[in-house]
This record gives structure tokens, C-alpha cells and sequence, in this order.
């Protein structure tokens, strides 16, 4: 019988990034964002019971920060261009965890403000960084598998976190809330220690072959796929806010099935992200992408809305079950034909900028998200009203998607200059 081991560690290996660049991101990215799964759960607490704040004051100064965060993207993807991703990633990793740190001497809200806005600047330009530098890493097929390796590593990060911090919740004490604030910090200088085995990319710099100031602004064409993208990501909002609510509020399913289902949207993800988005390296394959996930993520919606009418916990949860199945696939294909759509039709050399006005589509459906589904999905009154929302949102994000192929074959066009199409000759003839 011949021997399976070599096949089995090849199938291992083929899990795993590519060594170098790839792989060097992956280990940055689990660091980076442990460290975040550790801080997140323990945050409000920290807040509220260590540093003394009102809920509703550290509401108001998240949302400050958020809102001036948004605006970092752009400015700092384009130092990203001119003067290089790699360093300019790790100066925001470096800024993160100065801020982290700085949270333990927080006593007021304008300080709480004024440290969550300079994390949020940190982050979001990171964010755009972060994109160039998976954009100079690789091209087309490779690059789209690459930044869905990384989420799934992402996802694995933020599970191992959150799981570490049942300790710190656990005490609940200033000293432990501190440690995960300190271990945060650490985890963002630990992170950007692998960016040194990324070879950096030769900037852009300021000469004449340089793109024009601001040329994302002026490309309306990716403008409107960016916004359409934004709307379609409305599904995270739905997993994290409207249906824990509404499993608690409008199903006879037990309580655990709030983590229960969230647990298999995160296990499936970090299973599935890759496969999912195998060929959507290309333009039109990757908003086909999205535009079949539109459609999946109403089939899903549509099923968690029935759960109102279940008459039984265990039909509900067997329902429940199966809209996550269905809004995991759909987020799925959205995340995978958005990457490539971001990076295909971003110009050489501008994939920082590009990155993070593509940003922009999901920081503003994240800010309005909690007011749109609160008020559609989670409607009082009978049980068909908020039934109905969650079909009208459904689709909402249908028609969303399904503009996205004709707005990418638009925008596609208008990322070729004109004279640089060639014109076929006459005695050429196709096969």
C-alpha cells in the first residue's frame, strides 16, 4: 500500500500561503488581528467600567473617530504610492499600537476621543496600505487568492483572540482589562515585524509618469462600483447586529443559537474564502461574482425571516441553520468579486489610493448600516413588518448587485486610455 503521508503534507502545504511575501503577510495579519479579537470583547467593558465613561460617551466618541478615520484613506494611500506600501504599512501598525497604549491613560471623553480618532486614522490608512501591498505582491488570479487567504487568517485571528479574552472577562479587573490593552499594543509591533520579508515595490514618486493628484475622484466609473460594492457589503452588518437581534427577539431559537450560528459563519469562511474565489481575478468574473451573491444573500435573508413563523425551537434553528449557509455563500462571493474588482480596475502604481477610496464604499454602509437594519429588519409591530424588511432589504441588495457587471464593464473601459487601444488589422481573423 503506498504511502499517503507525502500526500497529505502536500495538501497541507497547498493550505498555506506561498513562502516569501505571501506567507510573510499571513503571519503579520495573524498576529495583528489576534491581538484585535483579544481587545474587541473586553473594549466597552474597559471603557465603561475602568476608564469610567458613559455607554453613550464612548458611542459618541467611536463614532467621531470613525467618521474622521474614513477621511485618512485616500491621503495615505497615495503616500502608500509615491513614497512605498511596505514602510508606509508599518508606520500604521506602529501608530496603532502607540495608540493602543495610550488608552491606559485615558480618563476623559475629549481623551478618549482624541486617542480613538488617531487609532482610527492608523487603522484606516493601514487598511490602505495593507491593499498595496497585496496589490504589488502579486497580479490577477494570485492576487484575489492571496487577500482571500488573508481573510480567512484574519477570521482565524479574531476567533483565537476573542477566545483568549474570556479570561480577561472573566476577572473583570483593571489590571487584566490593561494587560489585553498592553498585549493589543505589543501585537501591532509584532505584526510589523514580518513586512521585513516583503520586498518593497519601487514607489511612484513625484515626476511626470506619476497619476494626478486625486485621480480616483475623478473616475466615475469606479466611484459608482465602489458604492455599489459598499451596499452589497451590508451582509457583515447583518451577521453582527441585526440577526443576534433578532434571533433574541423574534424566534422561539434558543439564546445559543446566536453563537452558533456566528461560530459557523467564521468556521466556513476560514474554510471557504479560497475556494470561492478561485477565477475572479478577472473583471468579469469577479462581478459575476457579486451579482450571484445578491441573490444568495436574499435566498438567506428570506429564510431567517421565517423563523418568525416557526412554531418550534428546533424548526427554528434548523432554519437559521440553513439562511446562514445561504448568507455565508452569498458573503462569500461579494467579498471575493469585490477584491478582484478593487484591484483589476485600479491603474499601476495607484493601487494604495484606489484601495483606500474602495474603502470608503464599506466605511459608509458601516456607519448608516445600524440605522437601516435596527429600523427595516428589526421594525416593532406584527410579525410581517420586519419580515418584510428583511425581504426589502434582501432586495435592495440584489438590485445592488446585480447593476455591479454592467458598472464594472464601464468602469473596465474608462481604465484604458485612449491611445492605448490597439485597432485590429483587417486580414486578422479569429478562430
Amino acid at each position: 500500500m503506498p504511502d499517503a503521508t507525502p500526500v497529505r503534507g502536500g495538501r497541507i502545504r497547498a493550505l498555506l500561503p506561498a513562502p516569501g511575501a505571501p506567507r510573510a503577510l499571513a503571519l503579520s495579519t495573524l498576529v495583528g488581528q489576534t491581538g484585535s479579537g483579544l481587545f474587541l470583547p473586553v473594549s466597552a467593558l474597559f471603557f465603561t467600567r475602568s476608564v469610567g465613561l458613559a455607554p453613550t460617551k464612548v458611542g459618541l466618541g467611536l463614532a467621531i473617530a470613525g467618521l474622521i478615520g474614513l477621511a485618512a484613506a485616500v491621503p495615505i494611500g497615495r503616500i502608500a504610492d509615491r513614497f512605498g506600501a511596505r514602510g508606509t504599512y508599518a508606520v500604521t501598525l506602529l501608530g496603532q499600537a502607540a495608540a493602543t497604549a495610550s488608552f491606559s491613560l485615558v480618563h476623559s471623553l475629549w481623551e478618549f476621543a482624541l486617542v480613538s480618532t488617531v487609532a482610527a486614522l492608523a487603522q484606516r490608512g493601514g487598511n490602505a496600505a495593507r491593499g498595496a501591498v497585496i496589490g504589488n505582491v502579486g497580479t490577477g488570479e494570485e492576487r484575489v487568492r492571496l487577500r482571500a487567504m488573508l481573510k480567512s487568517v484574519t477570521n482565524t485571528g479574531l476567533s483565537l483572540g476573542t477566545a483568549l479574552a474570556a479570561l480577561a472577562l472573566a476577572a473583570d479587573s483593571r489590571s487584566a482589562y490593561l494587560t489585553v490593552v498592553f498585549v493589543n499594543a505589543a501585537s501591532y509591533v509584532c505584526a510589523a515585524l514580518p513586512l521585513l520579508r516583503v520586498p518593497p515595490a519601487e514607489p511612484v514618486g513625484g515626476g511626470p509618469s506619476a497619476p494626478p493628484r486625486r485621480a480616483v475622484l475623478r473616475n466615475r466609473p469606479y466611484t459608482w462600483v465602489t458604492v455599489l460594492c459598499g451596499i452589497t457589503s451590508i451582509h457583515y452588518d447583518v451577521l453582527s447586529l441585526a440577526l443576534p437581534l433578532w434571533i433574541a427577539g423574534h424566534s422561539s431559537a434558543p439564546q445559543w443559537s446566536i453563537s452558533a450560528v456566528i461560530m459557523a459563519n467564521t468556521v466556513l469562511v476560514v474554510l471557504l474564502q479560497v475556494p470561492f474565489s478561485r477565477g475572479t481575478g478577472a473583471v468579469p468574473a469577479a462581478a459575476a461574482a457579486v451579482r450571484r451573491s445578491g441573490w444568495v444573500l436574499l435566498a438567506g435573508w428570506a429564510v431567517i425571516a421565517c423563523t418568525a413563523f416557526a412554531g418550534s425551537a428546533p424548526l427554528a434553528f434548523a432554519l437559521l441553520v440553513v439562511g446562514m449557509v445561504l448568507h455565508t455563500a452569498g458573503e462569500l462571493w461579494q467579498s471575493a468579486g469585490s477584491y478582484g474588482l478593487s484591484y483589476e480596475l485600479a491603474p499601476a502604481g495607484s493601487h494604495g489610493e484606489y484601495q483606500g477610496f474602495f474603502s470608503l464604499g464599506r466605511g459608509a454602509t458601516a456607519a448608516l448600516a445600524p440605522l437601516v437594519v435596527t429600523t427595516v429588519c428589526l421594525a416593532d409591530g406584527p410579525d410581517w413588518r420586519p419580515v418584510s424588511g428583511w425581504l426589502l432589504l434582501g432586495l435592495l441588495v440584489a438590485a445592488a448587485s446585480a447593476a455591479v457587471p454592467s458598472a464594472a464593464r464601464r468602469a473596465e473601459r474608462a481604465a484604458v486610455p485612449p491611445d492605448t487601444v490597439s485597432v485590429p488589422l483587417p486580414v486578422r481573423e479569429s478562430a
